[in-house]
């Protein structure tokens, strides 16, 4: 595998998903591009904010939920229309996420492509972890 290829075509090529083509697009037009030297750093990027978002949905998904205001006739029927709201932004919100780890799959394959192994790639993820949490930088990227 060789040369540049935009980053929204590379992990998302088929895309269906509205989440997904969303992504793909944004990818896109940030006008970044995939290789062999910054498949690693993206890859990275993408699986550590999918791991981030994925805790905190799981964290406060719990929380989404919009009770009885009070005993009137309007309160029960308001909050389950509320709650199917809430819910399907929570849906979107989802898919976005899951769209971020299919992403950072791909991108795993495409450094597999390069030439990257298992230990590399793994050694890569953990240094982006010691850096996103305040570590000194080490190891390959």
């Amino acid at each position: 595998m060789t040369g540049e290829v935009g980053l929204g075509q590379r992990v998302l090529s088929g895309a269906r998903s509205p989440q997904e083509q969303a992504l793909a697009g944004s990818l896109d037009a940030l006008g970044l591009q995939v290789n062999r030297d910054n498949v690693l750093q993206v890859r990275n990027a993408l699986k550590g904010e999918f791991d981030r978002l994925r805790r905190l949905m799981a964290l406060h998904a719990p929380m989404l939920r919009v009770g009885e205001c009070g005993p009137d006739p309007v309160s029960g029927p308001a909050a389950g229309l509320f709650n199917e709201k809430v819910q399907a932004l929570a849906g979107q919100c989802t898919g976005y996420v899951e769209a971020l780890g299919d992403a950072a799959d791909v991108l795993d394959q495409t450094a597999r492509a390069y030439g990257y192994n298992e230990e590399q790639i793994v050694a890569s993820f953990t240094a982006f972890q010691a850096t996103e949490h305040g570590e000194p930088r080490g190891g390959p990227r």
